[in-house]
């Protein structure tokens, strides 16, 4: 066991320099019904900088910016309105929401399984306005009722099962949510899922962070990583803007640490949060993702690493990147986040699962 939680120090502390990042937080675990070589294995580790311009280090519990790891979230919003029977996979989007509309033809076709799979056919969001967000309970039902949702173009019907991600697809999931439970998405997210699992330090809601301000100088105060880019010159410089507006909530806006996200994995490796036959129907693969051969499940991506099936989400927007997979065979997960654009965290986190799997 020394061995390997050395080695995978190691290749965290190389993985900073190999990939230039300002600072990377990594969570690596194995429960006790993991392989007898590895039951057990708890390792969390941060390092570099939650800001090039103080110098100051990232720590363990430091906040993140999760991006689309969101929408797994959300997809379990879905599926527990779908178990208590206010909702049903069939269910066709303009029926459930008859005062949205795109100008398609194919729109009436749209059913949720197809917005949970990305395979609807729906366009992707083209701005997410991080330098004028929104904060007001209704703008999620503004985005929604947007030009940008009632003038988009669907690229194919959902009957042709064609993958194609879309943010604005979790969008309207989320608005379901909200329309269905009677709650706001983000108080729906609090109350089902965020406070029954004991993950305090997670939120969709980022400005309450720091007082209802989205200024980085606040919500660095708040405990928070700042979101960084490069420049021309490949130089670390910290973004403009904080990732969020509160019109993509669903698709974008968690923020949580790697206490609260290892509650989450192991939730579901321990299956828990779900009915056998939920779980059963998320991890089935609905449609292949064309660039990676990755399987799409009901909210979740799927991947086959060796001997191994892995299911998890990618997360990207400015500033941060996050990768969140989970290992049933293993019962492991594998967290990385990092506080820049466009950082290699899943290719991190595939070498993490690599030598784990190696390692049994």
């Amino acid at each position: 066991m020394k061995n390997i939680i050395e080695q995978l120090e190691r290749y965290i502390e190389e993985a900073l320099v190999l990939h230039d990042l300002p600072g990377l937080a990594v969570s690596v675990n194995v429960g006790e019904k993991g392989p007898k070589s590895l039951a057990g294995l708890n390792l969390k580790k941060a390092i570099g900088v939650k800001d090039v311009t103080t110098k100051e280090p990232v720590e363990m519990d430091h906040v993140f910016h999760m991006a689309s790891v969101s929408k797994l979230f959300t997809s379990a919003g879905i599926l527990r309105l779908c178990q208590e029977g206010k909702l049903s996979l069939e269910d066709r989007l303009k029926d459930v929401l008859p005062f949205v509309s795109i100008a398609d033809q194919r729109y009436g076709e749209i059913q949720i399984k197809h917005m949970l799979t990305h395979t609807s056919g729906m366009a992707d969001v083209e701005d997410y306005h991080w330098d004028t967000p929104k904060t007001d309970e209704n703008a999620l039902k503004g985005y929604a009722l947007s030009d940008e949702v009632k003038d988009s173009h669907m690229l194919w019907s959902p009957s042709e099962n064609k993958f194609r991600y879309s943010n604005m697809a979790y969008e309207l999931l989320g608005l379901i949510i909200a329309e269905r439970s009677g709650q706001t998405y983000e108080d729906y997210m609090k109350t089902v899922i965020l406070q029954p699992l004991g993950m305090e330090n997670s939120t969709f809601l980022t400005f309450e962070r720091a007082g209802g301000s989205l200024k980085l100088e606040d919500l660095s105060k708040a405990h928070m990583a700042m979101p960084h880019t490069k420049d021309e010159e490949k130089h670390i410089v910290l973004e403009q803007h904080y990732p969020y507006n509160r019109e993509h909530g669903p698709s974008s806006t968690l923020t949580s640490n790697l206490e609260d996200l290892g509650k989450w994995a192991r939730v579901h490796l321990e299956q828990s949060f779900f009915s056998p036959e939920t779980y059963e129907a998320v991890w089935t693969r609905y449609a292949t993702v064309p660039n990676n051969g990755e399987g799409m499940g009901l909210g979740w991506f799927m991947r086959h690493q060796e001997d191994c099936d892995i299911y998890g989400h990618e997360g990207t927007d400015i500033g941060f990147r996050a990768s969140f997979w989970i290992c049933p065979k293993l019962d492991a997960y594998v967290i990385v986040t990092s506080n820049i654009s466009g950082g290699a965290v899943k290719k991190i986190n595939k070498k993490l699962f690599q030598m784990l799997i190696h390692s049994v």
